[in-house]
């Protein structure tokens, strides 16, 4: 890290520090009540806008009382009180179905809402972390507060439909994510060969190829999907009405504001080992070059797999050495452009008597992977730079303010970060994204778009979508 960021960032974390202070100091009883939806007409740097966007979170353990707190945080201010679209993310342990009762109930009928969980120990926005649980992976040892944290948005110049499918009630994954792409079309107003400019998924893990495979029937594979897999580890996405613990939860955006939008890793690749998988069980990696892919997987690291199980036998330290060393998959454009898509392994048995690789995702036999290596200082500058690279893809202005930014972070990243350190990435977010709202969670999954190749699921990567204003192009 440094200097000049060393200096920036306990600036930042003050005047946000000053901001969160005045905010609650000067917020008072006023009574929460939603009003009839109003035409927006705000001025924003002498140009006539039609976008509100707030954002809110809450800790409550209440999920009625957390529902509202947020919500009310979010539209402090605003003209409008019943909004278009609303995005929600919950910690995981929370309960999604009262949460999703009560947002319903407040907002009514007319707002489009998209969410789902995210990873136990958090959630964030704008205004800052919220910290949840302090386990991730065990459920039942979780301790700690739930974490809410919601994005209102209405606007003329952005048009949002909402779609959602339980799989169980489908004869296939691809054929529910079918149906829930092909429901939000028809829920923005739009036809099925008018494509959106992007399309936001949040699904249940495991089956994640799948859904893209699904989408991709009807969008093609040109337009882009940003999202990531429902955060754990229980479950769950927001249908319309309905939380699914099995199922996909989507929104299409149609606009003609510039949208630009990242995903990638950011792992050092000039790592020389690689190999061919030979022989696979589901997602499990079962052999490399025809051997045990536990047996190369530790001679590329040196046998520091065996060597830390025989030193400390903890599972949650196995992998978290291995989120700093991951194996990926290389693509490469028509264009000639290289793009990297990565997967977090880990040995299928926690003894290590089975000598096989689990990873999150679905690798095939016949792939190629390889050997890459990263560090906690490279993916928390990563994160704070998301909407500078999203900016620039889109075309917008990086010194300016977009009107948004919506990101999808890996967990497993988030979870490897020093927690002294994690509560700057908010503000470092807000410092390249100048101080737009946004909102994100942690995710157990990632997927993003390729230009040239099509929509892909991997690990420990983030999506991050930003919308400009007019004349940011």
């Amino acid at each position: 890290m440094t200097k000049k960021l060393k200096i920036i960032i306990p600036v930042i974390i003050a005047v946000v520090g000053v901001g969160f202070s005045l905010f609650f100091f000067s917020r008072g009883e006023e009574k929460f009540q939603l009003v009839p939806k109003q035409r927006i007409v705000k001025e924003a740097g002498g140009e006539v806008i039609g976008t509100e966007v707030g954002t809110g979170w809450s800790t409550k353990e209440n999920p009625e009382e957390a529902v509202r707190e947020a919500v009310q945080m979010a539209l402090e201010g605003k003209e409008n009180r019943t909004p278009g679209f609303a995005l929600i993310f919950v910690s995981s342990g929370t309960d999604a179905e009262v949460v999703l009762f009560e947002a319903r109930k407040l907002f009514g009928d007319e707002t489009k809402i998209y969410g789902g969980t995210s990873d136990s120990r958090a959630v964030m926005t704008d205004k800052g972390s919220v910290k949840a649980a302090e386990k991730g992976y065990d459920y039942t040892a979780m301790k700690g507060k739930r974490g809410l944290v919601v994005m209102t948005i209405t606007s003329e110049d952005i048009v949002f439909g909402v779609g959602s499918a339980n799989f169980s009630a489908y004869p296939s994954v691809q054929e529910a994510s079918r149906a829930a792409i092909l429901k939000a079309i028809k829920s923005a107003g739009k036809s099925q060969n008018e494509l959106p400019k992007v399309i936001l998924i949040t699904p249940t893990i495991g089956v994640e190829e799948e859904v893209i495979e699904g989408i991709e029937e009807v969008v093609g594979k040109n337009t882009p999907i940003l999202g990531g897999t429902s955060g754990g580890p229980k479950f769950g996405v927001l249908g319309e009405n309905e939380v699914y613990d099995e199922g996909i939860s989507l929104a299409v955006i149609y606009t003609d504001l510039p949208v630009g939008w990242i995903f990638e890793g950011g792992f050092d690749v000039t790592d020389p080992h690689t190999g061919i998988v030979t022989k696979v069980e589901g997602q499990a990696i079962v052999e490399i070059n025809n051997r045990p892919a536990l047996d190369v997987y530790d001679e590329w690291l040196g046998g520091k797999i065996e060597k830390l199980y025989e030193e400390v036998g903890d599972p949650g330290k196995i992998r978290d050495l291995l989120t700093l060393c991951p194996i990926y998959r290389k693509y490469t454009s028509p264009s000639g452009q290289d793009y990297f898509l990565f997967s977090h392994p880990w040995p299928k048995d926690e003894t290590l008597k089975d000598r096989s690789i689990m990873t999150s995702t679905k690798i095939k036999v016949g792939e190629r992977i390889y050997l890459s290596r990263g560090t906690w200082e490279t993916f928390i500058n990563r994160i704070g730079n998301l909407p500078v690279k999203a900016k620039v893809q889109g075309g917008i202005e990086v010194g300016k303010k977009p009107l948004l930014g919506i990101g999808y972070i890996c967990a497993g990243v988030m979870g490897v970060i020093p927690e002294s350190e994690r509560e700057k990435l908010s503000p470092l977010i807000n410092y390249t994204n100048n101080g737009a709202p946004f909102i994100a969670s942690f995710t157990w999954g990632e997927q993003g778009h390729f230009p040239g190749i099509g929509n892909k699921h991997g690990n420990l990567l983030t999506s991050f979508l930003v919308v400009g204003r007019k004349g940011q192009e």
